[in-house]
């Protein structure tokens, strides 16, 4: 059986081009936007009404997940680029 080294599969992920990160931030922000499309539409579409609560809850969760998505890729560009200043200059 192989034994999985943690540390250097993390410091793979973290230090990956930020070209291979960047799509996952456009993904987010692209989800983000579109629950705010849809929450503007809803209330200036729909009529106060349940169909347009749940419009505006889907929404919501679509702003959230969106949000999420994108900062995780800021998180992990965030921290890529702190270890490879601080792998560099001890090298």
């Amino acid at each position: 059986m192989q034994k999985r080294n943690w540390g250097k599969l993390l410091f793979e992920h973290y230090t990956s081009p930020p070209e291979k990160v960047f799509p996952q931030f456009k993904l987010g922000a692209l989800i983000f936007f579109l629950g705010l499309v849809l929450i503007y539409g809803a209330y200036q579409l729909l009529l106060p009404s349940l169909a347009q609560e749940v419009i505006t809850l889907m929404g919501l969760l679509l702003i959230g997940t969106g949000f999420f998505i994108a900062m995780m890729a800021q998180v992990r560009m965030l921290i890529g680029r702190l270890l490879r200043l601080f792998t560099s200059k001890s090298e």
